[in-house]
């Protein structure tokens, strides 16, 4: 049985098995084919399952909530936005009743193994604030380092003056960075600090450095951002192991 074509550019159609190959070409085709057998994994498993459903209601109240939402109140607008993305009505309510099975399907996958996998990862969850000055040699840094505890001076105004990084221009302020990220004896030193204390100074390749403990914040399951991220490898996890006992075979050519 012949094949349809998978583009038609001007005059010419484009087959599959080279659609496939210019997708190879790029670099793109593993992302392609990944995404294909992931959504494979997802709609097995969503037709094998009888307890995930969504209450038609809820649904419709998704619909007119992504209209008001896009503004799309007037019939007119919203159909014209359906033909500008190419879909039409009953393939929306489809994807969004599906965004809310693959809700149902990814808290069932990660609901009795997040806490355990949160205290595996928690270490490189953690985060810290740090301030910085870093100079040329240990002299300085721990010259700089009495003018601030010994004298009062302040860091902000040595690190704008002396430091040889960007951030001397936000005065000294790093931002946050993962705690599981820091050279072993800086991340020994900020777990016992206090915020204010002074640390170092630390060599790093040719400079040394001081910082400033501003703020430790520890990973919480409470914070949404992290539950959504765990969830969401907990998940490809599942996904992975669902595959691993399957072979899969790309055939490129037409």
């Amino acid at each position: 049985m012949e094949s349809k074509p998978l583009l038609t550019i001007g005059e010419e159609q484009l087959s599959w098995g080279q659609g496939l190959r210019y997708l190879q070409a790029s670099g793109k085709l593993q992302s392609f084919v990944t995404e294909i057998v992931r959504q494979y994994v997802i709609e097995k498993e969503l037709q094998s399952r009888e307890d995930i459903n969504v209450n038609p209601a809820v649904i419709q109240q998704a619909m007119i909530d992504f209209r008001l939402q896009r503004k799309l109140e007037d019939q007119k607008k919203f159909q014209e936005w359906l033909q500008q993305n190419r879909i039409n009505y009953n393939a929306l309510e489809s994807q969004i009743e599906n965004s809310f099975k693959l809700k149902q399907l990814k808290d069932s996958v990660t609901v009795e193994k997040i806490e355990t996998y949160f205290n595996e990862r928690k270490a490189g969850l953690d985060y810290v604030i740090l301030s910085r000055i870093v100079v040329g040699d240990k002299e300085l840094a721990d010259a700089l380092r009495r003018k601030i505890v010994e004298e009062g001076s302040r860091f902000e105004d040595l690190a704008k003056e002396y430091s040889v990084t960007n951030d001397k221009n936000f005065n000294g302020i790093m931002g946050a960075v993962s705690l599981s990220s820091l050279p072993e004896d800086l991340r020994n030193s900020v777990n016992t600090a206090n915020p204010g204390e002074i640390l170092g100074p630390f060599q790093t390749n040719k400079f040394w450095s001081l910082f400033r403990l501003e703020q430790l914040q520890g990973a919480s399951l409470d914070n949404p951002e992290i539950r959504k991220k765990l969830d969401g490898e907990l998940f490809e996890r599942w996904i992975s192991e669902k595959l691993q006992d399957n072979k899969i075979t790309l055939h490129v050519n037409d």
